[in-house]
């Protein structure tokens, strides 16, 4: 039991005496107080529970690398986060008259594939409105997968010329 209090009492000491340090560290790579603190916390607790028992010398660069590493992995994940918020705001459209925008040239693709040859209607329907990936539509029709792919460039090459003659039309 003496050994246990003597341990806390050093560690409580280590805390005290390179808390700062820890600090800095954390608000240097986070540039935020409250995070920083949350990180150093974090890390304490951390630092307690898989080295108390250890050389206190060890503890600063045990601290420090926690630190670091769980500051690093903060960054990451917000960056990551960011991205997928970017990519969101992107295919989402802003307001309800690009929604409806939206709305209208999907009902106008859909009705250009009414124009398709039946196969190739057929297997564009698969592959992107039942997600269904070229092998399973090949397996399923009993077609060959270069089949697949032909008939997919093929209509959507179709799709582009008639949505492009159609716009043309309208800017004339």
């Amino acid at each position: 039991m003496t050994g246990e209090r003597e341990k806390t009492r050093a560690f409580e000491e280590f805390f005290k005496e390179n808390y700062s340090f820890f600090y800095f560290t954390a608000y240097h790579l986070l540039d935020n107080e409250e995070l920083s603190r949350d990180m150093v916390s974090e890390c304490v607790q951390l630092v307690w529970e898989h080295c108390r028992n250890g050389d206190v010398r060890e503890w600063k660069a045990y601290m420090y690398h926690a630190i670091r590493n769980r500051c690093v992995d903060h960054i990451r994940h917000q960056a990551v986060k960011k991205r997928y918020v970017e990519f969101y705001k992107a295919v989402t459209p802003e307001s309800y008259e690009e929604y409806h925008e939206d709305d209208e040239r999907v009902q106008m693709i859909l009705s250009k594939m009414e124009t398709l040859p039946p196969l190739a209607r057929q297997v564009l329907h698969m592959c992107y409105f039942q997600k269904k990936k070229y092998r399973e539509v090949a397996l399923e029709l009993g077609i060959s997968m270069s089949y697949v792919k032909k008939l997919i460039i093929t209509a959507l090459t179709q799709l582009r010329k008639s949505t492009l003659a159609d716009n043309n039309e309208k800017n004339i």
